[in-house]
């Protein structure tokens, strides 16, 4: 599929963005992020930029100028791809285009925050992108809307380093392959498919470690909300505990349809 992504430029493009967030994630009004907000992104050292089809607005992604004391970043507030465009390319180049704009006004970093429940955005961010993550936040938005409803906003702090060999490597189009589940894992579990239901969780100590969570968390709310939950509160525990350890999580792992975060110590 063929598409083009440039920086926003007009009151259009602006407004684009928020028709986009309703497509992509189905937001009630209230947590729309205004066409305000991305033109005062704009204007104070952020990115809008959107992926366009045919002059079609299919997708964007919204970044904010951060810093803490000398250091300097973007933070990544926003991706959105309308539904229809998922899984054509579109995310991850956002992301390339991100990452390229961000080298050129001289920010070194990138971050994000993404639920560790959606397994395809784990393996966007920590293995197609080689970013990585050692921060947990519970409840990080309080109550959501639409594709986010119904459980807490747990979300993993992703660390983007734009100048690491890992995200070299992958700038050039190397991007290794789902890696196979072979060290320790954090967790048991018991089951299959929907339901998969979490056991308890161990304390290895070992360089590399698995945690296993569902495959897709979405058909498990529909199936079961309160073991989705259930998925929730453990994940949050093994993750807090692993990171508290030294652990990154820097992959999502697969054996069949059963997925794992891998996590290592750097």
């Amino acid at each position: 599929m063929k598409f083009t992504i440039r920086e926003a430029e007009t009151l259009e493009d602006a407004l684009a963005t928020e028709e986009l967030q309703v497509a992509a994630w189905n937001f009630s009004d209230r947590e729309v992020v205004p066409h305000s907000s991305m033109i005062v992104a704009r204007h104070t050292g952020g990115l809008v930029a959107l992926a366009y089809v045919e002059e079609k607005p299919v997708g964007f992604v919204y970044g904010l100028a951060a810093c803490e004391g000398d250091r300097r970043w973007i933070h990544s507030h926003m991706l959105a791809v309308r539904p229809e465009y998922q899984g054509t390319g579109i995310a991850p180049a956002l992301k390339w285009f991100q990452r390229d704009w961000s080298l050129r006004k001289g920010f070194p970093l990138v971050t994000w925050t993404f639920d560790p429940l959606l397994t395809k955005n784990a393996r966007l961010n920590l293995g197609k992108l080689g970013a990585y993550a050692d921060t947990y936040y519970e409840d990080f938005y309080g109550i959501r809307t639409g594709l986010y409803a119904g459980l807490p906003a747990d979300r993993l702090y992703v660390k983007w380093e734009l100048m690491h060999p890992r995200v070299l490597e992958r700038a050039q189009g190397v991007v290794p392959p789902p890696p196979e589940p072979e060290g320790a894992p954090l967790n048991a579990t018991r089951g299959e498919g929907l339901d998969l239901r979490p056991e308890k969780l161990f304390e290895p100590e070992e360089p590399k470690v698995y945690l296993e969570v569902p495959l897709d968390i979405e058909a498990v709310k529909k199936h079961d909300l309160e073991l989705a939950k259930a998925w929730r509160l453990h994940t949050r525990e093994a993750f807090k505990k692993a990171f508290a350890r030294g652990y990154r999580a820097v992959d999502l792992a697969r054996r069949g349809n059963r997925v794992f975060y891998q996590l290592e110590r750097p």
